[in-house]
């Protein structure tokens, strides 16, 4: 199972509902929806900046993507970016592995 961060920015609809209910909890209704696409929340944040949420959540790339297709077709959420994490020294193993194969034209 892999980890995933996904960072939201929520919809004028959501921001009306949310004002309208600030004391609902919108963390049980995304766990719900990760559990429901078969992932696991890891944890449910809502942030200042450019976006408003981060989630993390375990599972594989088709439970992250339907999630995110869930969301932005319940018109709830505006954005969703959907970013993987990685083992950095695997993946720079392999580079360095891979750069004693690459040959440059004219050399």
């Amino acid at each position: 199972m892999s980890k995933f961060y996904i960072i939201g920015k929520i919809s004028h609809e959501l921001l009306q509902r949310m004002q309208k209910d600030p004391a609902a909890d919108r963390s049980a209704s995304t766990k719900k929806v990760v559990e429901a696409a078969g992932g696991k929340m890891i944890s449910y944040e809502w942030v200042r900046g450019r976006y408003d949420v981060i989630c993390c959540v375990e599972g594989d790339a088709e439970t992250v993507i339907g999630m995110k297709v869930a969301f932005l077709n319940s018109g709830l959420m505006e954005q969703l970016m959907i970013h993987e994490v990685f083992d950095y020294n695997k993946a720079f193993g392999k580079a360095s592995d891979a750069a004693k194969s690459v040959t440059k034209p004219a050399e």
